[in-house]
């Protein structure tokens, strides 16, 4: 039996089409941010984005982090470390008299922050990473 409604029929296709590709690219509440986890892992310190582990180095803490959510990069700056999320940065750095200090920023306030640390790789608009698929040349 042949639908009496093809346009109908073709129009229900590609916007249901439409959705699968827009809710499968679209940036959204990012699961790869590991804010969520971090909270519920460490205890809070002074400040809304600001954690602390009461023993263990930056580097085990950084560790610790990446397990959990995979930073898209890592940069090491002297004694702080720096893991890149899509929407965010997260820095760890020693806390006196021992553990870490655990912060976490917006992407752009972040690498405007921390410039000194990450600007040398890190660009403040995220979007300078997308190098397109055309033809041409800079990629």
């Amino acid at each position: 039996m042949r639908s009496r409604h093809p346009f109908r029929r073709a129009t229900a296709l590609a916007l249901a089409a439409a959705v699968t590709l827009l809710t499968g690219c679209s940036g959204g509440g990012s699961d790869d941010a590991p804010r969520g986890w971090i909270a519920d892992t460490y205890q809070r310190g002074s400040g809304s984005n600001v954690y602390l582990d009461a023993q263990d180095r930056p580097s085990l803490v950084a560790d610790e982090i990446d397990d959990q959510s995979s930073a898209e990069d890592r940069i090491t700056s002297e004694d702080q470390i720096f893991l890149k999320y899509d929407d965010d940065i997260v820095a760890i750095s020693p806390n006196s008299p021992q553990g870490s200090r655990i912060e976490i920023e917006d992407y752009r306030r972040g690498v405007q922050r921390w410039h000194n640390h990450v600007g040398h790789r890190w660009s403040s608009s995220q979007s300078d990473n997308f190098r397109g698929g055309g033809p041409g040349s800079g990629k």
